[in-house]
């Protein structure tokens, strides 16, 4: 009796051991910067050998919101691609509104908030036919150069073809 019960013991503390190396990880603390026309143009010169998928999309743009979960899968599944979102959110509203949807999407990638100084500015520093549409996304090669230009709500298999014609560049 006196056996079973150390080796019931020992079997629980196993257990209680393995479970508290398991612990759910506490969400990262989500950071979201400012981003102006300097550090966007600094993110897409340095490429340093990986193509760049950026982004633009706001809390309220219903497309921007629905396409979220599938440039999350691709983050997940292209590490060897970076990842950027840019929220044209007011920047007062990156506690309010920004951080809290980018943890409900439980956010694979970094995602700023503009700092341009005006949408104009922005828009041109993207791309000047670009009417400022949301989602926007554009996809630089390995070596800063755009290759792609997608307006409007995208699916992930629009986003993985665009993905795999860059990577073969």
């Amino acid at each position: 009796m006196k056996k079973i019960f150390l080796a019931l013991s020992f079997f629980v503390i196993l257990q209680l051991t393995l479970l508290a190396d398991e612990k759910p990880k506490q969400d990262e603390k989500i950071v979201v910067d400012t981003i102006n026309k300097e550090l966007l143009a600094k993110i897409i010169k340095e490429r340093k050998g990986k193509p760049l998928f950026l982004n633009l999309w706001a809390t309220w743009c219903v497309p921007c919101r629905e396409e979220f979960p599938a440039i999350n899968k691709l983050a997940e599944e292209y590490k060897d691609v970076d990842f950027i979102g840019i929220s044209v959110d007011f920047p007062e509203e990156v506690e309010s509104k920004i951080i809290p949807f980018l943890k409900s999407q439980k956010a694979k990638f970094v995602s700023y908030v503009n700092g341009f100084e005006g949408d104009e500015e922005l828009i041109n520093a993207l791309e000047k036919d670009w009417n400022g549409a949301l989602p926007a996304t554009f996809i630089y090669d390995k070596n800063g150069k755009k290759t792609s230009f997608l307006e409007g709500k995208k699916s992930y298999d629009d986003f993985k073809k665009e993905l795999e014609n860059v990577k073969k560049k």
